[in-house]
């Protein structure tokens, strides 16, 4: 499967893909014989990899966000501390939104009922362990911050994960408002979130704490 996935044909198809993108195609109308000529391929070499459109489409929007993510992890790791980290991430996203963010494109297209979204949702649900998403390095960011109150159970690392990641979908919807019509700048936005995330993960900590030390939360 990973040599069929990297094989040179399979990503000739994924850039052409993210390149009719950035050349404001829209997905949904994407045909086989649009992708495979911007490939430079032919239709029937296509399908001796892919079983149709869906898989090419869902396929790049995949293989691009796997790699926004490692470019985003290689970033993070120059800051200190969740708020520098969380603005890494939000700076990351509003760079690649000029050209091609495929984390909001990705966010977009599981919005809808598509093929194209059902693909896309097969494949995070299947993907490897070592394929790093957005929502991995979310999770990465907070069990690092989180640490010293003890490793989280899995349904308070998913529900403090989600409430993060809601965030980001939040400032994906924002990128989206092209004309600014809400009447916020991105420094402001970025703020606003990351302060926001930053008291997220400071209550945790104050009811983990309370938790250790065997206090009830909320009996103070």
């Amino acid at each position: 499967m990973e040599s069929r996935e990297f094989a040179p044909k399979v990503l000739a198809t994924y850039r052409a893909v993210i390149d009719l993108f950035r050349e404001g195609a829209d997905l949904n109308n994407l045909t086989v014989s649009e992708i495979t000529a911007k490939a430079g391929i032919g239709k029937g070499t296509a399908y001796e990899y892919f079983s149709n459109k869906e898989e090419m489409i869902a396929g790049a929007l995949f293989h691009e966000l796997k790699r926004e993510c490692q470019d985003m992890c290689r970033q993070l790791k120059e800051e200190e501390g969740l708020y520098a980290r969380m603005d890494r991430v939000l700076i990351s996203m509003e760079k690649k939104i000029v050209e091609i963010n495929c984390f909001v494109r990705a966010i977009h297209v599981l919005m809808d009922n598509s093929a194209v979204s059902g693909k896309l949702r097969e494949m995070m649900e299947t993907k490897k362990e070592e394929d790093m998403l957005v929502v991995d390095i979310v999770r990465m960011i907070l069990a690092g911050e989180t640490e010293t109150e003890g490793r989280m159970n899995h349904e308070e690392s998913a529900y403090l994960s989600m409430a993060v990641f809601s965030k980001l979908v939040c400032f994906a919807l924002y990128q989206f408002d092209q004309e600014n019509k809400i009447g916020v700048d991105s420094a402001t936005m970025r703020k606003m979130i990351c302060s926001d995330v930053c008291r997220d993960v400071a209550y945790y900590r104050h009811k983990r704490k309370e938790t250790v030390q065997g206090i009830s939360p909320g009996s103070e």
